[in-house]
């Protein structure tokens, strides 16, 4: 019989340096049933065994989310108080909406190219329903752009996901070319975001040492983004509601 493992209390969290806070995060990330890391569709990418319908699904629905998510870090940039911070903020969205700073165009619509390279309707994609699984998912970034401190949902993208962006993302790469005949322009979405995540670097001890300091900031930092984590995980197994 297994015991189930009490997590740190708030003072045990606000005691840790922001070194081990965030190293403590991404431990409980890679645990199975959270975030990207090795999650499942990645190991069956590179085995072959998900089909192309299975990824036109994950494709999908994964565009639904990202797309309908943008807003939300728009409520990250009017609650927060430091105007580096907004900056930034201001030049990801310019980045995510429109590929200002790469060239290119919205990351949504440069993952719907991916789909459209499986074979996938990007306008019936536009259009589908949202899955309960993403939809629980985008709906906890509303929550956290509305009812947390703006650095909470900063520090959840950004150790929750984004760490994880270079090493799952340059597998999905390497397996879509292997085992699906992708070229590298039809993974440019996969691509840009292994450079760009790589060089965000300790983006995500930064906040917590800079702007994560109470102990319930640290608190709401923890659970918010082993919740991201757990919520993305699901989101993304959609893959699995069609059959093999």
């Amino acid at each position: 019989m297994s015991v189930a493992t009490l997590a740190p209390s708030t003072d045990e969290l606000a005691a840790l340096t922001p070194e081990d806070f965030v190293g403590l995060l991404r431990a409980e990330l890679t645990k199975p049933g959270c975030g990207m890391a090795d999650h499942p569709i990645v190991g069956a990418m590179e085995d072959g065994s998900v089909t192309v319908p299975q990824l036109v699904l994950f494709c999908e629905q994964f565009y639904l989310h990202i797309s309908r998510m943008l807003p939300w870090i728009g409520a990250i940039y009017v609650n927060c108080p430091f105007e580096d911070v907004r900056t930034t903020l201001v030049k990801n969205l310019a980045e995510e909406c429109m590929g200002i700073e790469t060239g290119t165009k919205a990351h949504p619509e440069l993952l719907l190219e991916w789909g459209a390279a499986l074979g996938g309707d990007t306008d019936a994609m536009r259009t589908a329903e949202q899955l309960p699984a993403g939809r629980r998912l985008t709906e906890y970034f509303e929550f956290m752009g509305l009812c947390r401190d703006w650095c909470v949902p900063l520090a959840a993208i950004g150790i929750g996901l984004e760490s994880f962006v270079p090493d799952t993302f340059t597998r999905i790469v390497a397996a879509q070319k292997q085992n699906y005949g992708m070229s590298e322009e039809d993974l440019i979405f996969w691509t840009m975001h292994i450079l760009a995540d790589a060089e965000h670097g300790d983006e995500g001890i930064e906040i917590v040492s800079e702007y994560a300091r109470t102990p319930e900031q640290r608190d709401a930092v923890y659970h918010c983004t082993l919740e991201t984590g757990r919520l993305f995980y699901d989101m993304w197994n959609v893959y699995r509601t069609v059959p093999a």
